[in-house]
């Protein structure tokens, strides 16, 4: 959103004309506009909200933490919103607008490049403290990658199954050749559609995932996947835990 700018008037320091998204709720109020953001009616808010890049990470984080609570262990954190921000790019405006009205705010990352230089651009802009941002890899523990998505918490097979069945009529006849050296899953399955000339799109295996942990969970959740997910589900909980023993905002 390179072309949004936002101006604070102070007594003292005159008018302040930046790309960042910081100020009050006025300030902010055209960003919401220009997003199309709801704050009062929209079901992605809520008094604790995680923050996540896209709709697809939305669909596989609800759909896992609730298969996780139905088993006992652990999921989100009860009353725990999962917000969509629309893309790594769009993360701080989102954060903006939230912290804006005084809501508690996690914000979940993938590891990349992108991802990164957002993550640094809210640290610059101090619209976050370091410790309310969570980043993917970090539900492996030690054995993190460098670079990782959510699909990457997917078992390999599992993802593979998800992506064939989802586009039978486009591969039928043809060979997908996996780079397996190339980081992330997902990387991985673009280079080698692109190869075929032909496009992918991630959601269409995630909407797939969604129908088999309703209808057959185990199918696409063998017990180290679930164990990653618990992971991070875990980290969520400690890192919000922290914010309200701590009696403050987690930004600024």
């Amino acid at each position: 959103m390179p072309s949004i700018r936002t101006v604070n008037i102070e007594a003292g320091a005159g008018t302040t004309v930046t790309n960042d998204p910081t100020g009050d709720e006025r300030t902010l109020f055209p960003i919401q506009a220009a997003l199309g953001y709801d704050l009062t009616q929209t079901m992605f808010i809520g008094e604790q909200s995680l923050i996540v890049e896209g709709v697809s990470d939305f669909w596989y984080l609800s759909s896992v933490s609730e298969y996780l609570v139905e088993q006992n262990r652990d999921g989100l954190p009860a009353g725990v919103v999962l917000t969509p921000a629309g893309g790594a790019q769009k993360v701080s405006y989102m954060v903006a607008l939230l912290t804006a009205q005084r809501l508690r705010v996690l914000v979940l990352l993938d590891n990349e490049p992108t991802a990164d230089n957002a993550m640094k651009e809210m640290l610059r802009s101090s619209l976050l403290r370091t410790d309310a941002v969570l980043r993917v890899a970090d539900a492996f523990g030690a054995s993190a990658p460098q670079e990782a998505d959510i699909e990457d918490l997917l078992d390999p097979g599992v993802f593979d199954q998800l992506v064939q069945n989802t586009y039978t009529a486009e591969l039928a006849g043809r060979t997908l050749t996996i780079n397996s050296h190339i980081p992330r899953i997902v990387k991985r399955y673009e280079e080698a559609f692109n190869s075929l000339g032909i496009d992918f799109h991630k959601t269409r295996p995630a909407k797939l995932f969604l129908r088999r942990v309703a209808e057959a969970p185990a199918s696409v959740l063998p017990n180290p996947s679930l164990e990653r997910f618990e992971n991070l589900f875990k980290l969520v909980h400690q890192r919000f835990d922290a914010q309200e023993r701590r009696g403050q905002q987690p930004f600024r």
